[in-house]
């Protein structure tokens, strides 16, 4: 009986896992998520996340020989190729949706798409990627101007 018991249990927590929702939530999340447009918004977060954590300026790129250039632009291209297979929309959109889930009731994902829907959020929508790489093109040019100041630090407390 014990051992029913514990693996009752064990069942019941692995499908909660993935089970949160109920089929119209569900429905209702995967709208929202649509509607956000969260697909093309996390591919592009992605990769500008992953070319501001490259720490290579396009100043220090157009500095390269042209050669070099090309090189890295092809490197770039299969790092960002192999960036989207594993951590693709495919990959983790059951995840996207469990978070959206657990964050949205159903009421309030029929509402935030419904508004999203509207002409006004789908101009929000189309400026919000443009905003959001510049904003990470700031950040970057701050960052930069930092770096040596960081390295210092860091040599410093290396080095005690």
């Amino acid at each position: 009986m014990k051992k029913i018991l514990i693996l009752a249990t064990f069942a019941l927590c692995l499908s909660n896992a993935h089970a949160d929702l109920t089929a119209s939530h569900q429905s209702a999340i995967e709208k929202l998520v649509v509607a956000l447009q969260v697909q093309k918004q996390f591919e592009s977060n992605l990769i500008l996340g992953f070319e501001a954590g490259m720490g290579v300026t396009s100043d220090q790129i157009k500095a390269m020989p042209q050669e070099m250039q090309q090189k890295f632009a092809t490197g770039m291209e299969k790092v960002k190729t192999a960036i989207l297979e594993q951590m693709g929309w495919e990959k983790l959109k059951p995840e996207v949706v469990a978070i959206y889930g657990k964050n949205f009731t159903e009421q309030e994902a029929k509402e935030v798409t419904a508004l999203m829907e509207s002409p006004a959020g789908q101009l929000l929508l189309g400026k919000q990627v443009k905003v959001t790489a510049d904003l990470m093109k700031v950040t970057q040019d701050k960052m930069k101007i930092l770096q040596p100041q960081i390295m210092q630090i860091m040599q410093a407390e290396m080095t005690k």
